[in-house]
């Protein structure tokens, strides 16, 4: 039984199958790249790019390989880099043009464009863009008219489940309603229900979900990390809802069921709520003692690139927030010594017109850059060093 569930895992799961550090590229042809996303019923994420654009490797080299950038387009699509100037890219061309670069699709199983957007993106607006697509790709108004015909094939609830999580609306509803009138389904298809299902920790199906039983047999059919992400996402998604409703007690629930189910991002995920509270609170002073201990949490430098990048845009850029990015920013570089992390160091001290510091480590970081062959930074750094001559 456990080899049919995981078929039908296959086909209809959007659960992450790899590595969550940054976009995973499918590689085959168009027709088996729609076949895929037939089988896994996802939308075709494509970077329609060309070697030469800016833009693009921009995207390719700070976008792509981010953690949060690969845990939202890892989960929810088939991700393709289409090189326009290939023959591939030119009869892709041909039904989807492209007349600037980067151009980036999201096309449905069937071939038809969801959302299209031409343009380089930052992480937010590359993240906006998903949330778009999946939106735009709604198919649970289709999918209720057979639930409420009547149609209770399991393949079918599971993929009305899966659509309604996708479009961000509650599954509760649909899922404990079908577990009543289904009794007697299996141990092993009920997991996988509930697993699917499962968006919230304060609900009966996370209760379910958890139960020695079933939490046994959903680590047989999903990875570790699946399901770490599964429970991180339920108990973040009710501390939100402590949010908005003001009600401190679902916080404290999300709180202990991440500690219960999820001990390994505890830490992260306490420090994260201190930080949202902080800014929530628009406490200044609070948020920079919360970031300083977030930071901490984080171990892969695409992750604290990715924070400083994103604090640099609270409080409107206050200076005590200006202090606090500059101070992470170096911190990051001094602990991992990449000419990346160098980079972005010195791209925000020349953002922050201090261009006398600037000058003092680009020389260091050229070398740097010369010495490890990071040619892309290096071209950058390059970039740096004639706008800082002409800025003399």
């Amino acid at each position: 039984m456990i080899k049919n569930i995981l078929v039908i895992i296959f086909i209809l799961s959007s659960t992450i199958t790899g590595s969550s550090q940054g976009l995973e590229f499918f590689h085959g042809t168009w027709e088996e790249t729609l076949d895929k996303a037939k089988a896994e019923n996802k939308i075709i994420f494509v970077d329609s790019y060309t070697t030469w654009c800016g833009p693009c490797r921009r995207m390719q080299k700070n976008i792509f390989p981010l953690k949060q950038a690969g845990d939202v387009y890892n989960k929810h699509f088939i991700n393709v880099k289409m090189n326009m100037e290939t023959q591939e890219g030119m009869k892709f061309g041909m039904t989807y043009p492209v007349g600037a670069y980067p151009t980036l699709y999201f096309i449905d199983p069937d071939g038809k464009v969801v959302l299209k957007k031409v343009g380089g993106q930052h992480l937010d607006g590359f993240l906006e863009l998903a949330k778009k697509a999946l939106k735009s790709y709604d198919q649970s108004p289709d999918l209720a008219v057979e639930w409420e015909k009547g149609n209770r094939n399991y393949n079918f609830v599971l993929k009305y489940i899966k659509a309604l999580s996708n479009a961000g609306k509650p599954t509760n509803k649909v899922a404990l309603q079908y577990l009543k009138e289904k009794k007697n389904l299996d141990k092993d298809r009920k997991a996988v229900l509930l697993f699917e299902a499962t968006n919230e920790c304060d609900s009966k199906l996370f209760e379910m979900m958890t139960e020695k039983k079933y939490l046994k047999l959903i680590k047989q059919i999903y990875s570790e990390r699946e399901i770490a992400e599964k429970i991180y996402n339920a108990c973040w998604k009710t501390f939100e809802k402590s949010l908005e409703y003001e009600v401190e007690e679902l916080g404290d629930e999300a709180k202990k069921k991440m500690k219960k189910y999820n001990k390994k991002q505890y830490k992260e995920f306490v420090k994260k709520i201190d930080l949202v509270k902080a800014e929530n609170e628009n406490d200044i002073d609070k948020y920079i003692k919360a970031a300083k201990k977030y930071f901490k949490t984080l171990s892969d430098s695409s992750g604290k690139l990715s924070f400083v990048d994103s604090i640099s845009k609270k409080f409107k850029g206050s200076d005590k927030i200006k202090s606090l990015v500059e101070e992470l920013a170096e911190k990051t570089f001094l602990k991992d010594k990449t000419p990346k992390t160098y980079q972005n160091y010195i791209k925000i001290l020349i953002n922050h017109d201090k261009k006398s510091l600037a000058i003092k480590h680009l020389g260091k970081a050229i070398k740097m850059a010369e010495d490890m062959k990071d040619d892309n930074t290096l071209r950058t750094l390059k970039r740096y060093e004639r706008y800082l001559q002409k800025a003399k």
